[in-house]
């Protein structure tokens, strides 16, 4: 694991120790055979610091590590993908900008697919995948548009694509569409605020486990102030198909924000949209360190319900978060559920 915004570097011999020590006598290596897992040794059974009853799994450490070494594995024991560099990840946080004088009406093209994609360095997943990534792609309207979405189910199974917020029941996408089939829903864009967007097929956690999930933005009239606008997406995938969360992403990514900070102009405003897609538990949270934020429920109002530093979610909650990071340096920011930091929902912004 190299520190952030250094280039791709060789694992440390510490982090590779620690690694090493993950799980009841090592890591689970996992081959071709397990399901589309990629060939990289990762521990997806970790030695216990959560209780047994918990459900949860364990920490990082084992008791043998040294001091020294928790700096090396600050993230996890993920990198994400060779193939994804700082642009990359920055790029996958960065909305679409608000456009007070976009169509009012507007086709938008959207299809399932079925791919294989890399969530982390050497760890591939079978997903399906809203045009062709996880999350899908972000979309952004003004309050009252409407939105022509042509759907396309170009996979073997039953997809759809059910909006939150509020529209006509008559396109509230819950029908499932068969293999190859097509339609179009109408959404009026609204209220405005932010909405997550996924498949409704049941087993519904199944199909948002596997990628299936996104977010609509929906500006308000005359928009927001001016800000640094991000998206975080949290999510969960079961490589092994235990039928429990094993990796723990923002915007697809396991230790992406880890290996690559988001970057801020220090003292400067900055504008979060924080989503919860994880699947099979109950809770998650979102903390910034050394910072506090107001907070907007769903941003479905211009007022900040409150003022604070971590904030819950259930599952497809979200919230828009405003700050700005007065001094240059490193912020972390992660969910305060250890598990999910330690198999890949570590974070940070920088301010430069």
């Amino acid at each position: 694991m190299s520190t952030p915004d250094e280039p791709g570097t060789p694992e440390s011999p510490a982090r590779r120790e620690a690694i090493r020590k993950i799980g009841l006598g090592g890591a689970i290596l996992l081959g071709g055979a397990a399901g589309g897992i990629g060939a990289r040794g990762i521990g997806l059974a970790h030695e216990g610091s959560a209780p047994a009853e918990s459900g949860h799994p364990g920490g990082l450490l084992s008791a043998g590590t040294l001091p020294g070494q928790l700096i090396d594995v600050y993230g996890g024991a993920f990198d994400p993908p060779q193939s994804l560099g700082a642009e990359d990840l920055q790029g996958r946080a960065t909305p679409p900008p608000y456009d007070p004088d976009a169509p009012r009406v507007r086709e938008i093209e959207m299809q399932v697919t079925a791919e294989r994609v890399e969530i982390a360095h050497d760890l591939a997943y079978e997903a399906w995948l809203y045009n062709g990534t996880a999350p899908g792609p972000t979309l952004r309207a003004n309050e009252g548009d409407l939105l022509r979405i042509n759907f396309r189910n170009l996979t073997s199974n039953n997809h759809n694509l059910h909006f939150h917020g509020r529209h006509s029941v008559v396109h509230d996408g819950w029908e499932p569409i068969p293999p190859g089939g097509e339609v179009t829903y109408q959404i009026a864009a609204g209220p405005a605020g932010f909405h997550p967007y996924h498949c409704h097929v049941a087993p519904i956690g199944h199909h948002i486990g596997k990628g299936l999930y996104g977010m609509l933005i929906v500006d308000p009239p005359g928009g927001r102030p001016p800000a640094h606008e991000f998206t975080l997406t949290l999510s969960s995938w079961d490589p092994t198909e235990s039928g429990r969360p094993q990796v723990f992403t923002w915007n697809g990514i396991a230790g992406g924000y880890g290996k690559f900070p988001l970057r801020v102009p220090a003292g400067e405003p900055v504008r979060l949209y924080v989503l919860n897609m994880v699947e099979g538990e109950a809770l998650a949270s979102f903390h910034v360190h050394a910072e506090t934020f107001d907070v907007y429920p769903s941003g479905t109002s211009l007022t900040p319900t409150y003022h604070t530093d971590t904030i819950s979610l259930t599952q497809t909650e979200r919230a828009v978060l405003e700050l700005s990071f007065p001094e240059r340096g490193r912020y972390m920011f992660h969910p305060h559920q250890s598990w999910m930091v330690e198999r890949g929902a570590m974070g940070w912004f920088t301010a430069v």
